[in-house]
């Protein structure tokens, strides 16, 4: 009678053992068909991200598009408007292959944030060129006695408008296969650098 019992016994912890085991076996088989399914159309989204900035996207030259900032100049009064700008592009189309609409309102971000913290009266120059491959767009207080004018920490900005600007600026640099960071130019004080693929180039873009 105890051998039985205890054979029984054994039995059903083994049973309950083996239950465990294939209800564990089944866990992880739903978990991985949840992460694969998960992966799959987070894959689809970047498909559908990437379509849908071809089909918005089309040849831009910079240098319209950083020439249109002198409107800051006199649609927002010249007492409103606090800095004067020093625009500085090449006879040669600086071009990428973007969104129009993006790339001003980075370049317009910019231009507001420098009228922010930039003393009135102070000139911003912004500045462009083809290197190495890349479309390349300068920022930089020319007044700035800081090597580290405020200006060039745009992208530290802790306070919420700055903050949410500058992490909206970045977006589009990386959409557009670039970046945007601090950096000196020319021997002047610390400014911000964007660098965009030139059209056809790879969209790996170095410092």
């Amino acid at each position: 009678m105890y051998s039985s019992h205890l054979g029984l016994a054994i039995a059903i912890v083994v049973a309950l053992g083996l239950a465990a085991v294939l209800a564990f076996i089944a866990s992880l088989l739903v978990s991985n068909l949840k992460a694969g399914a998960q992966a799959r159309e987070m894959a689809a989204q970047a498909r559908r991200e990437v379509q849908q900035k071809m089909r918005e996207s089309s040849m831009q030259d910079l240098r319209p598009l950083l020439a249109s900032l002198r409107s800051f100049e006199s649609s927002e009064g010249a007492s409103d408007w606090p800095i004067r700008f020093d625009i500085r592009v090449p006879h040669e189309v600086v071009p990428v292959f973007g969104i129009e609409a993006e790339l001003e309102e980075l370049l317009s971000k910019v231009a507001r944030y420098a009228a922010k913290v930039m003393s009135p009266g102070t000139t911003l120059q912004v500045s462009a060129r083809v290197e190495s491959g890349q479309a390349v767009v300068h920022w930089r207080d020319l007044d700035a006695s800081d090597p580290s004018p405020p200006l060039a920490r745009f992208l530290e900005a802790t306070q919420a408008a700055g903050h949410a600007s500058a992490r909206v600026c970045e977006r589009i640099a990386s959409r557009h296969g670039g970046r945007i960071y601090a950096a000196p130019h020319a021997g002047g004080a610390l400014g911000l650098t964007l660098r965009l693929p030139l059209p056809g180039r790879t969209a790996s873009v170095a410092g």
